[in-house]
């Protein structure tokens, strides 16, 4: 007979049994289910329907993550009672027992101190957040700042099972080459939601783990329709603020974290039952319907490992730099900015993006021939370019058309060489001279606020070539 674990009030697919629902196996133990509260009839996974075949009682064992779900489980199938037993949520302990390595899964995904991440989560099908607005990553990341913002996407596998990989990835190449941190389906979501600091989510379970775990969420109502109003989501989509995809977004972020206690206490509460115990209870039931008994000490709870993706730095990003009494306010975006400078890496391969190129630079150790060849090369082929600049992390060397050459040489450690090439290119563009040394040299130190909590200071010299 099989066993059947239901979770938040669904069918779940964590331990890897089979769902019914999709005839396939999961491919990872302990991926989410992201139907969290999802009802068919009166309350899927907890009535007569998903739980009998022929008036027959089917699962021999039923795990449910929480209390309330024994009366909403009398209410659809009072027949099952006997067979249900209190499990704890694995996928919620795992969460936690990766809560102290945040630090580690935001190194990890790249991110600079002061950089916010965004993870941005979706189930499937066509009310889903990717299914309703499939232009949300483009759009987030064209009008947040890059330096302030990250975004990271979670599709359910699902979405990768009935596409493909390929398609996916094409479908977001354009934000990807933008910055995007794509999450692989099986395994990085978990770690995703921990390094984040805000989550965008729909009717997925994944909204109910980031709310539990503290994070402010912002819902997508497109599938709020199909949600049980007793399950842990329903209830947080009572206090949640709402998503609304065409408004600016900054101030829904800021109202999503004057509701982050209000979505964690709510989450928390209906989230788990036995927090820290699913391991033990499943352990132990698994064991009685053997009729064996289970081998000493405790089952080992294991954090989520960290993600591994492919996290380039965006090959065109247009800069924007403003003057404020304490230095420089600076933008950098994949979107074009009124007045900004559109600053192309040698990498970019778009070449009507690269053509359009104000300044084009190189990483020192990525240069394929000699500097001024580069350089000329650049200028041959790139006819609307004013500057070229070649960076590493002791100094920038700026070029123009006619081969002048000026040396910023830092006095100072910069960890972000590629932000303060942008800066000093566009203080030169904008300025109207093509190599201006006393102008820069007026700026040093340089003073940037690139976020509320970045700002650098960044001593340098000049020196004509």
């Amino acid at each position: 007979m099989e066993t059947v674990i239901i979770k938040n009030g669904c069918r779940s697919q964590e331990s890897g049994v089979r769902s019914q629902e999709s005839g396939v196996r999961s491919q990872e133990s302990g991926v989410r289910s992201q139907e969290s509260g999802v009802r068919s009839q009166k309350v899927f996974g907890l009535s007569d329907n998903t739980l009998k075949h022929q008036g027959r009682l089917v699962p021999s064992s039923i795990a449910l993550s929480h209390s309330e779900q024994f009366d909403r489980l009398a209410q659809g199938c009072p027949d099952a009672l006997p067979v249900a037993f209190l499990s704890g949520d694995p996928c919620y302990d795992r969460l936690l027992a990766g809560v102290p390595h945040r630090l580690t899964y935001r190194k990890a995904l790249g991110l600079r101190h002061g950089q916010k991440l965004i993870t941005v989560n979706s189930t499937w099908k066509d009310e889903s957040l990717y299914g309703s607005h499939p232009s949300v990553i483009t759009e987030l990341l064209a009008r947040l700042p890059y330096d302030h913002y990250r975004v990271a996407l979670v599709l359910h596998p699902n979405v990768w099972s009935s596409h493909g990989p390929r398609q996916i990835r094409i479908w977001q190449d354009e934000a990807l080459r933008s910055g995007l941190l794509l999450i692989p389906p099986h395994e990085g979501w978990r770690a995703a939601v921990i390094a984040a600091d805000l989550v965008l989510s729909d009717h997925g379970s994944v909204s109910v783990y980031a709310a539990a775990l503290g994070r402010p969420v912002l819902l997508s109502t497109d599938g709020r329709d199909s949600v049980d109003p007793e399950s842990a989501l329903g209830r947080l989509y009572e206090v949640a603020h709402p998503l609304d995809p065409h408004a600016p977004l900054v101030p829904q972020f800021e109202q999503a974290e004057k509701l982050r206690e209000l979505t964690h206490e709510t989450a928390l509460t209906w989230v788990s039952s036995a927090p820290g115990r699913a391991l033990d209870l499943i352990r132990a039931e698994a064991y009685r319907l053997m009729g064996a008994t289970p081998p000493p000490g405790r089952p080992r709870l294991m954090a989520p490992p960290e993600p591994e993706i492919q996290s380039p730095e965006p090959t065109s990003l247009w800069v924007r730099v403003r003057p404020t009494d304490d230095g420089l306010a600076v933008h950098r975006g994949p979107a074009p900015e009124p007045g900004g400078v559109l600053v192309c890496s040698d990498a970019e391969m778009d070449h009507r993006l690269a053509a359009a190129a104000d300044v084009l630079t190189i990483a020192e150790e990525a240069l394929p021939a000699d500097e001024r060849l580069w350089s000329e090369t650049v200028f041959a082929h790139r006819l609307g370019a004013l500057l070229t600049a070649v960076y590493s992390a002791e100094e920038v060397r700026l070029r123009t058309r006619d081969g002048s050459l000026l040396c910023v040489r830092f006095t100072g450690p910069v960890d972000d060489p590629g932000l303060v090439t942008g800066v000093l290119a566009e203080r030169l563009v904008t300025s109207g001279h093509a190599l201006a040394p006393k102008m820069l040299a007026a700026l040093a130190p340089l003073h940037l606020r690139v976020s509320e909590e970045r700002t650098l200071t960044i001593p340098f010299e000049t020196a004509k070539g």
